[in-house]
């Protein structure tokens, strides 16, 4: 449900197309967040019917139509009543990655060394991907907050995980693993 949540954020902020709200939610959420292009469309439709959301249809000429969403009333009070009402759950961490550590033991000591440097690399794209937004986000000037505190989360998250793996590896190679 909170998908929703998340995509109601995005509209309130400002009339967006569907693509926009891919867009922003790819960048602003990957982080913390992961869905896929059907199903935000999927529920950008159900928020419709319930009118948590409207569109203004744009007839193009040289490229498909689009719709340009907006936050109804309705969807403004539903969001404000779930920031406010809904008690937070405990945060989960779906990490395939962190399912493959629980076999470390039956690999050799060279595969998992592999592993952890393809995440490392993976996070360092990650992390320079998330700071380039940061710093072209803060020339925009752009004032919101959220955005702001969200990625500097996803600079924080890759930080840690490298230094984590770093400090996998140097374990394995101290051979100080049981």
């Amino acid at each position: 449900m909170s998908l929703r949540y998340a995509l109601l954020g995005i509209i309130s902020k400002r009339r967006v197309t569907g693509y926009d709200v891919v867009h922003i939610f790819k960048q602003q959420m990957v982080h913390f967040w992961g869905s896929t292009h059907s199903q935000i469309y999927t529920e950008l439709h159900k928020m419709e019917k319930e009118e948590l959301v409207d569109h203004e249809l744009v007839i193009q000429e040289s490229s498909p139509n689009k719709k340009i969403y907006s936050l109804t009333d309705k969807g403004r009070k539903e969001l404000i009543r779930w920031a406010i009402e809904e008690p937070l759950k405990s945060a989960k961490i779906k990490d395939e990655f962190l399912i493959k550590t629980t076999i470390f033991p039956i690999l050799t000591h060279k595969e998992v060394l592999t592993l952890l440097d393809e995440v490392i690399e993976r996070e360092r794209i990650t992390l320079e991907k998330t700071e380039a937004w940061r710093d072209h986000f803060k020339q925009d000037n752009k004032q919101d907050l959220g955005a702001l505190l969200t990625v500097e989360y996803g600079i924080r998250y890759a930080k840690m995980y490298i230094e984590w793996c770093q400090w996998a590896k140097s374990l394995i190679e101290k051979g100080t693993t049981n």
